[in-house]
């Protein structure tokens, strides 16, 4: 995979760079710049995209083995000292031609490997992270003076990639907290899927100090985890101020009516969650009653909800689910398959949902 070291960093006082600096093209300091036969000049791979064996500027033919690299040592300098900032750290005043080597060896908060990747370590995280992880590494054999020398020389190797597969990795609990912080930091991953990796509470305040802030994840899956009513409170009060995420799933993770009750605070501000999966955890009737009457009173955004596998989620949930049968206007589907619902209460809420209340919500018992 190339890596576009410019997609790190943004130029400091553009108003104020030269335009004979300047691509006729994507319209930022030149990278790599080509001189065409007719004199115009681009970034190289700005004008390899888009030559038709024409310039992109006044049309004369020209093709790829035409074009020349600029070697005037003045516009060099000039471009190699443009000042940028980290969009990482956000450190400022770098010189250009130097960020490659921030990025590679500096920014505490570029997402790095172990050092030991090569002996099969599966960390990921952020630079300032490593030197506390390297001092517990399980692969790490090496003497204490050995040990000493890596925690002060070796930087880790720059992990560039989007979304990173957390599942083909082998994390656990904590470290795989690190490793979300440290793309939620980055912002660079719209779907997290946290499948089985024995995630506590612990690891859940991890990733909630970063949620509430993130302005790309859209989707975020707890699945059988240990999150519990603990684990819960962080994620609730981050997703509280997150106005990105639209798809939680929290199923399977022992949450009660106590976590339930948390969730509900968050659905009343938060207004971008779209689809919020709490199947198969051990919440009752009571907490049944706690997500209706905030649907009905203060949220208007949930669109999906699922509940299945809650087996004391019982009968004396029937008349809550009829008023969100009667009075939700936004949920379009409510899954309860495998609670503890007798076959007559099913017939009844089948009964007001077509019959009188004439509801939309796709209601799966």
């Amino acid at each position: 995979m190339e890596i576009k070291i410019e997609n790190y960093y943004e130029y400091i006082n553009k108003e104020n760079i030269e335009k004979y600096l300047v691509c006729n093209i994507c319209v930022k300091p030149l990278i790599e710049p080509v001189i065409t036969p007719c004199a115009y000049v681009f970034c190289r791979r700005c004008i390899e995209k888009s030559l038709d064996d024409h310039c992109a500027r006044c049309s004369s033919y020209t093709k790829s083995k035409h074009l020349v690299a600029l070697t005037d040592p003045d516009i060099l300098i000039e471009l190699d000292n443009i000042q940028v900032k980290c969009k990482l750290c956000e450190q400022m005043d770098i010189r250009r031609s130097y960020f490659q080597n921030h990025i590679y060896e500096i920014c505490p908060k570029a997402i790095i490997t172990c050092s030991n990747n090569e002996n099969s370590c599966s960390w990921i995280g952020l630079r300032e992270e490593l030197s506390t992880h390297l001092t517990t590494c399980s692969y790490q054999s090496l003497t204490l003076d050995s040990q000493k020398s890596i925690l002060e020389e070796k930087h880790g190797k720059f992990f560039p990639y989007l979304n990173i597969d957390l599942q083909q990795r082998n994390l656990q609990n904590h470290d795989v907290a690190i490793a979300v912080k440290a793309l939620l930091i980055n912002q660079r991953c719209t779907c997290l899927d946290l499948f089985n990796k024995k995630i506590s509470s612990e690891s859940a305040s991890i990733i909630a100090s970063v949620l509430d802030n993130d302005i790309l994840l859209e989707i975020l899956s707890f699945r059988n985890n240990l999150l519990c009513d603990s684990g819960v409170q962080f994620i609730a009060h981050a997703l509280s101020t997150n106005s990105h995420l639209q798809l939680l799933d929290l199923n399977n993770n022992s949450i009660t009516d106590i976590g339930v009750r948390l969730i509900a605070e968050m659905l009343k501000t938060n207004q971008t969650l779209i689809k919020l999966t709490l199947s198969y955890n051990r919440i009752s009737y009571e907490g049944m009653n706690i997500l209706v009457d905030v649907l009905i009173n203060n949220n208007s955004t949930l669109r999906w909800l699922s509940l299945a596998g809650n087996s004391s989620i019982n009968d004396l949930s029937t008349h809550s689910i009829t008023n969100l049968l009667r009075h939700n206007t936004s949920l379009t589907t409510l899954n309860l398959e495998d609670c503890n619902l007798a076959w007559w209460s099913k017939k009844q809420l089948y009964f007001y949902q077509t019959m009188y209340f004439k509801s939309a919500i796709d209601l799966l018992l």
